[in-house]
């Protein structure tokens, strides 16, 4: 799962779940837009 909405308590401490941030690749997208490059390279 990545962190982009809340896991409720049943959730949280199962340890088959995992949770991505998607802090870098939403970072790496503005600063992509910012500077007029390629945004759809980082999802290939």
């Amino acid at each position: 799962m990545t962190n982009t909405i809340p896991l409720d308590d049943a959730m949280s401490s199962c340890r088959k779940i995992r949770t991505l941030s998607v802090a870098p690749l939403l970072g790496e997208a503005i600063q992509r837009i910012h500077e007029g490059a390629s945004v759809s390279s980082l999802f290939v």
